[in-house]
């Protein structure tokens, strides 16, 4: 966890260059590979520096990292700084990585059981929520999404909610419904 902290002081001193050296020094010092909540805290140290594109690439970089699994956690501050980079549409892109579907562009990843990662129910409704407000070309994409996520997750619903079930309660299922996941 302290290097975790490191990185995390660093990206809010904008200091981004002296995070990335910091883990790479310190891990090919003592031989160990950085873990998630290390990446994640990358993650958000280049979404405080406004750097999507650098943040974006972390996760390809994880994937090639045969060591290290994604988490929810990390998927919901990767979807969380596309929207506040007002890049919804890579938010979206985000959720299809999460969920391995098709159409994202990046590198596939999955838990080390092989199961689905997904994102946290709370990001997942931030993102629903923000592309159904959005124009035309986010409420498509949203709906085209939410009807993949029924298809492979089992999420019953066309456009988002289904049977006038609440926001939270859809995303809720969506989290746990995924194919090939235990509860946590």
């Amino acid at each position: 966890y302290t290097l975790s902290i490191l990185v995390k002081i660093l990206g809010h001193a904008r200091r981004l260059p002296q995070a990335f050296e910091v883990v790479e020094s310190l891990s090919s010092q003592n031989g160990f590979r950085p873990n998630v909540q290390v990446y994640t805290c990358l993650v958000q140290a280049c979404l405080h520096n406004r750097r999507l594109d650098k943040a974006l690439s972390l996760h390809d970089t994880m994937v090639a990292d045969a060591g290290c699994a994604m988490d929810e956690k990390f998927y919901a501050v990767l979807a969380r700084g596309c929207l506040q980079m007002r890049q919804p549409l890579k938010a979206l892109k985000v959720v299809r990585v999460a969920y391995q579907l098709p159409g994202h562009g990046k590198a596939a990843s999955a838990r080390r059981d092989g199961g689905i990662v997904g994102v946290e129910a709370k990001a997942l409704e931030e993102i629903a929520a923000k592309l159904q407000a959005g124009g035309r070309e986010e409420q498509e994409a949203w709906a085209k999404l939410s009807g993949e996520l029924e298809k492979s997750c089992g999420v019953r619903g066309s456009s988002g909610y289904s049977h006038g079930a609440s926001r939270d309660a859809w995303c809720r299922r969506l989290v746990v419904g995924g194919r090939g996941r235990g509860s946590h």
